[in-house]
């Protein structure tokens, strides 16, 4: 038989859990505002230099006509990255998330504080519980998996800000 968690306990899973996805979207906007970036660099370069390139690489003719072919199948499928897109949506989460996860660190320190009866704190971490797992959900247009890198990254990051500024340990 499973023993039933303190509302302190609660909420402290609560916090890391939140914090934990914070972390994985803040990455997960980083990474894509990188490729983004980067993708937008490369197009620019070959679309203003493609006629000089043509008259300054004479002798890499072909290896210049691949990249300016490479950048046209880039551009064409742009839309199909949506990088830009994924920024945006991650970004607002990401905000989100981080709101959410200041109303659980003032609830986790009215707790300590015991400035909120245990069923009152129950009722708030049930809805906030509620609005993080709506704001952890994306369609599936926005299908975002992060990788093991992501996910590592995160994990330490979180233990790292937790065990700073809470104490709390794994």
């Amino acid at each position: 038989m499973a023993m039933k968690q303190t509302i302190e306990k609660q909420v402290e899973a609560e916090l890391k859990d939140c914090r934990y996805h914070a972390d994985c979207m803040a990455l997960m906007v980083k990474r894509y505002r990188k490729y983004d970036r980067n993708l937008n660099i490369f197009l620019a370069i070959t679309s203003s230099s493609s006629i000089a390139g043509w008259a300054i690489w004479s002798d890499w003719a072909m290896a210049w006509g691949i990249i300016i072919a490479a950048s046209q199948v880039i551009t064409a499928l742009k839309p199909i990255f949506s990088f830009n897109k994924h920024v945006h949506t991650l970004n607002t989460r990401c905000y989100k998330q981080e709101f959410l996860f200041l109303e659980l660190d003032s609830l986790w320190h009215n707790l300590k504080d015991k400035e909120i009866s245990n069923e009152a704190a129950k009722a708030k971490l049930e809805h906030l519980k509620q609005r993080i797992t709506e704001n952890e959900f994306f369609d599936d247009d926005d299908s975002f998996e992060p990788d093991q890198e992501i996910l590592d990254k995160a994990a330490e990051i979180t233990a790292d800000f937790l065990e700073t500024k809470y104490n709390i340990t794994n």
